[in-house]
């Protein structure tokens, strides 16, 4: 991952490392890549790794009305800024989001918000919010743009390099394992993180079925030899599913879990593919006979097929999470369908978060 300097020229497409094409073919189904529960640390306070990739000028708008100028230092897996005399340190995660935003609210000191690009960078499942802006007055309005767009993609580049570390070699796949009866009406499955709670996210091999007897349902497993069952996730006619909006963010979720995947072309695929059960869930269609199975498969296979390049591997890198050493999986999820995202609003959103990471993370008190 490279960051962008003032005087590159803006690139939204940039992608990051090498991409290994992966034929669904050649990945074998036999040899698990992942062994037991692959579990991390999901906490915001993990040591920022390497040197900054890019530091610069911002402006931090408070929860006390305040704006502050600080300077803010991006690395590969989190960023850190210095306020007050105290350093301020924020490690990513697959749940973390970067999106534009704008005030039009005037401070008590007199401060005009309007005058600044502004962007938010959301740890929702941290409970974490903060804003930054660049001064119109620092640059002319085209240049504050493309200054707050160079911002945004460099930390949403992070934000995706964080998440793909985590995930093993693998290719979505349609066809049911011969030797494990319970995958004979798998429509699809490939790996996804989901958010086990405040301190934990866990890897699991997800294998989406088909509609039955009024319910579908997600069916997690440690990995993709499917043997070891974690939970099943039954979808109805009225179950919610729905995506976080941010920037390259890959997070959505189903019914009250969180969950993140490798790529945007990943999650577009699970939620169009959920969304179809959903629809037959709706019409009362029967479950479908071994015909349509093989019709429901073949039409995600060719999707894939048609899209080839954005379902491709990242090259193997080291995860850039702490791994956690869970040997139970949580039973109870957090309600995350509370969670909702707040549209930009007249004034900053303070700084919150759950106590037991709230003196090291959150931003001083005046």
């Amino acid at each position: 991952i490279c960051g962008s300097r003032k005087d590159d020229p803006l690139d939204p497409n940039r992608v990051l490392g090498t991409e290994i094409p992966v034929d669904e073919s050649e990945v074998p189904t036999h040899h698990p890549k992942v062994s037991g529960l692959l579990s991390y640390s999901a906490r915001a306070d993990q040591p920022l790794r390497g040197l900054p990739i890019r530091e610069g000028a911002l402006w931090l708008l408070s929860a006390e009305e305040e704006v502050a100028l600080v300077t803010v230092a991006l690395y590969v897996n989190g960023f850190c800024f210095a306020h007050k005399g105290r350093q301020h340190s924020f490690s990513l995660s697959p749940f973390a989001l970067v999106r534009n935003c704008k005030f039009q609210a005037t401070t008590a000191d007199g401060v005009d918000l309007s005058q600044f690009k502004c962007f938010k960078v959301s740890l929702f499942t941290q409970g974490a919010c903060l804003y930054f802006g660049v001064s119109v007055a620092d640059f002319q309005d085209r240049q504050a743009d493309e200054e707050r767009s160079r911002w945004v993609i460099d930390i949403s580049r992070a934000m995706r390099l964080v998440t793909q570390s985590l995930f093993p070699p693998f290719a979505i796949l349609c066809e049911p394992l011969e030797a494990v009866a319970q995958t004979k009406r798998r429509l699809m499955a490939g790996y996804v993180v989901h958010h086990d709670d405040v301190t934990t996210a866990s890897v699991l091999y997800c294998e989406l079925h088909p509609q039955s007897n009024e319910h579908s349902k997600l069916a997690l497993y440690e990995n993709e030899l499917c043997e070891v069952l974690v939970m099943d996730i039954f979808i109805n006619e009225r179950s919610t599913c729905c995506e976080k909006v941010g920037i390259s963010c890959s997070c959505f979720s189903v019914e009250d879990h969180l969950f993140s995947t490798r790529t945007l072309a990943e999650r577009k695929l699970w939620l169009r593919a959920i969304s179809n059960v959903k629809v037959k869930l709706q019409n009362r269609a029967p479950s479908p006979t071994y015909e349509e199975l093989k019709q429901y498969r073949y039409a995600i296979k060719e999707h894939i097929r048609a899209s080839k390049g954005a379902f491709q591997n990242q090259a193997p890198m080291d995860a850039l999470l702490q791994r956690h050493q869970q040997r139970h999986f949580p039973c109870v999820p957090l309600h995350y369908g509370e969670q909702r995202e707040q549209a930009p609003c007249s004034e900053p959103i303070p700084c919150e978060r759950p106590a037991e990471v709230a003196a090291a993370a959150a931003v001083a008190a005046a």
